[in-house]
């Protein structure tokens, strides 16, 4: 049973969110409609999985998803958003959501959402469990200590800064990455950081993971990349 907590101000959109999650079963779904109340409830309810809506009275949802971070990192956080500033989605993925869905949406496109996202979740656990400095993409194997990947065609070493990009996606698969996170990450700011620099090692490595179809660097248009793997 997948313990959902639902922190939406909307009467009838929470009461069909609700009831849809519940009819496809294999959810508990806790409702509240302001995000203070969903800070009382969460100590109590534990949930595996948190959906908020963005605009909400009293507590908006980007301050909720704040104020959560400060007492849980890895509680995987999904905003409700009509939203389609770039800067408002940076902004929430800055302050800690692992994704965020646009309304209008059916209780089975939310589920999917969260079974993805759970998905994702419990494979990167999988993996630190097994050896955090090896990971599979497919058939590639990307060695992080020794900055290499073993393809198909033979043995790629890889630059410091090829490796790190590389790592970072890897860290957050299937997840947007912010640009100013990879500036901050790789050229330590963005001082020393230029789009064409980018451009460069995105080309590369893209040509190195070019052999597995599934894997692929996806540039999500104003907002980062992101490193797709089915």
């Amino acid at each position: 049973m997948i313990k959902l907590l639902l922190v939406e101000d909307d009467e009838v959109l929470g009461f069909i969110i609700k009831e849809g999650m519940e009819l496809i079963g294999n959810y508990d779904v806790v409702w509240v409609n302001n995000g203070q109340k969903g800070l009382e409830v969460f100590e109590s309810f534990q949930p595996d999985i948190i959906v908020s809506d963005i605009e909400m009275p009293r507590m908006s949802g980007l301050e909720f998803v704040q104020r959560i971070r400060e007492i849980d990192d890895e509680v995987p956080i999904i905003l409700e958003t009509c939203v389609s500033s770039s800067k408002t989605i940076l902004e929430a993925y800055s302050l800690g959501i692992d994704n965020y869905i646009k309304k209008p949406f059916l209780p089975d496109e939310l589920d999917a959402y969260i079974q993805s996202l759970l998905k994702r979740i419990h494979l990167k656990e999988d993996n630190r469990k097994i050896d955090t400095s090896l990971i599979m993409l497919g058939q590639i194997e990307f060695n992080i200590p020794q900055q290499t990947l073993s393809t198909k065609e033979g043995l790629i070493n890889l630059s410091g800064r090829e490796s790190k990009l590389l790592e970072l996606l890897c860290k957050n698969i299937n997840q947007i990455v912010p640009k100013d996170v990879i500036a901050e990450t790789i050229w330590g700011g963005e001082k020393f950081f230029t789009q064409q620099r980018l451009d460069v090692f995105i080309y590369s490595i893209r040509k190195y993971l070019s052999s597995e179809s599934k894997v692929q660097i996806r540039t999500m248009r104003s907002l980062g990349y992101m490193l797709s793997v089915e």
